[in-house]
């Protein structure tokens, strides 16, 4: 027989999000500030969670591995 039982919370057991020191960063940031990565995916990451927020962004390419990323 199966026991049933109620009122047990959720664990979150998800992984955790790689890149969100980035995001929590560009959320702390103001209109016109930046920082520099030195991975597309870093950038591809932060653009997705800002266009799921409804945030506007600009990046671009610096170097060959380096990018800006501007909260506008």
């Amino acid at each position: 027989m199966i026991k049933i039982e109620k009122n047990v919370p959720i664990i979150n057991n998800g992984r955790p999000w790689k890149y969100k020191e980035y995001f929590d960063a560009f959320l702390d940031m103001d209109k016109g500030d930046s920082f520099v990565v030195d991975n597309y995916n870093i950038v591809d990451s932060v653009r997705k969670h800002a266009w799921k927020n409804k945030i506007p962004l600009s990046f671009r390419k610096l170097t060959t591995k380096r990018y800006r990323i501007w909260k506008v």
